[in-house]
């Protein structure tokens, strides 16, 4: 697998809060056993100064934060701070312990098991935590993989492919999108040509038009973009629309469904703009790249009838972020 193929792919692990649950970095688990301590005995502290109940329903709940920190090192480290904070309620609070009664026993073991629910919950979320994290990877591989093979297939395509990627996930930003939807949309970008590996060469790299024929079957690819997909274990629906989606047009005109402005899924439009402008940026080897500003110009020719006119929008403020002239006048080409 190339080096550029596994870098790109690294980035599509999704940042998920609670992989933080999961903690190789032994120096964080040191850090963590010690605050665990140090917070049990601050809360130990209190409990020998309460005088009433109100106070000790407090101090019941304040004990859970020593324990869950404790679970978030190891579940054993919560077991035994939740008995340990269990016997220090018990015992050292100068109330309980003056007027012991059986009925304290009974209360002692209602507590104590209200304490163990902790650990048992911080280790189920630290279990879901590996098994999200391991999916994530599982994910990574396997696009990582596809974007290979397309990529020895079809050397543009491949390059196509990581450059809509990085475009959409910026989009996503501007758009002030969560980071799991830039995310998604970065592996959409990876994956939306996919399908190309199922045509022919000749109509791919034909230099001049294409037939009807030709066209039909060059229009199946995000059909097969999607079929491929959806065999992929645990993809998200919003990657796999956005690769089935990504040539419908807002005026409803585009393929394959004919899906118009609205109706047409957020991820998809983002996409669609995505495309275009690489692609028109780039050599094909039916016409030459336009430039940066022939390009922007045909964003905003097609905005409302080929593309979203507000992700065209953000788009230009972003390529213009950058650093493009949008004032050089050059002759822009009908792509649309």
């Amino acid at each position: 697998m190339s080096k550029d193929s596994s870098f790109m792919g690294a980035r599509i692990v999704p940042r998920l809060t609670i992989n933080y649950l999961v903690l190789p970095n032994p120096t964080v688990r040191i850090f963590l056993r010690g605050t665990a301590f140090l917070l049990l005995m601050v809360v130990t502290m209190l409990n020998y100064h309460v005088r009433n109940l109100p106070a000790q329903i407090i101090i019941d709940f304040l004990y859970l934060i020593p324990i869950t920190v404790a679970a978030m090192n190891s579940f054993i480290d919560g077991l035994v701070t939740a008995l340990a904070a269990g016997y220090l309620r018990l015992f050292i609070n100068p109330v309980t312990f003056s007027f012991l009664k059986a009925t304290d026993y009974v209360d002692l073991i209602i507590v104590l098991g209200f304490y163990l629910l902790d650990p048992v919950l911080v280790e189920l979320l630290r279990r879901l935590a590996r098994q999200r994290r391991q999916l994530g990877q599982n994910l990574y591989i396997t696009t990582a993989a596809l974007l290979e093979a397309l990529h020895l297939r079809d050397q543009y395509t491949g390059r196509h492919s990581r450059q809509v990627a990085g475009y959409a996930r910026r989009l996503a930003a501007a758009l002030d999108l969560p980071r799991d939807y830039q995310e998604s949309l970065y592996l959409a970008g990876l994956l939306h040509d996919i399908g190309k590996i199922g045509i022919n060469d000749a109509c791919l790299n034909k230099p001049g038009r294409l037939t009807p024929e030709e066209w039909q079957a060059i229009r199946r690819h995000p059909q097969l973009s999607y079929n491929i997909v959806k065999k992929v274990d645990k993809i998200e629906e919003g990657i796999a629309r956005a690769v089935l989606y990504h040539h419908e047009r807002y005026d409803g005109r585009g393929y394959p469904q004919g899906l118009k402005g609205e109706a047409i899924p957020l991820e998809a439009r983002i996409l669609s703009v995505a495309d275009c402008y690489d692609a028109m940026t780039t050599n094909r080897v039916y016409r030459p790249a336009l430039t940066p500003v022939e390009a922007v110009r045909e964003l905003k020719r097609c905005a409302g009838s080929q593309f979203d006119p507000q992700i065209v929008d953000v788009f230009c403020r972003i390529l213009a972020a950058d650093g493009l002239n949008q004032d050089h006048k050059d002759k822009a080409h009908d792509l649309c």
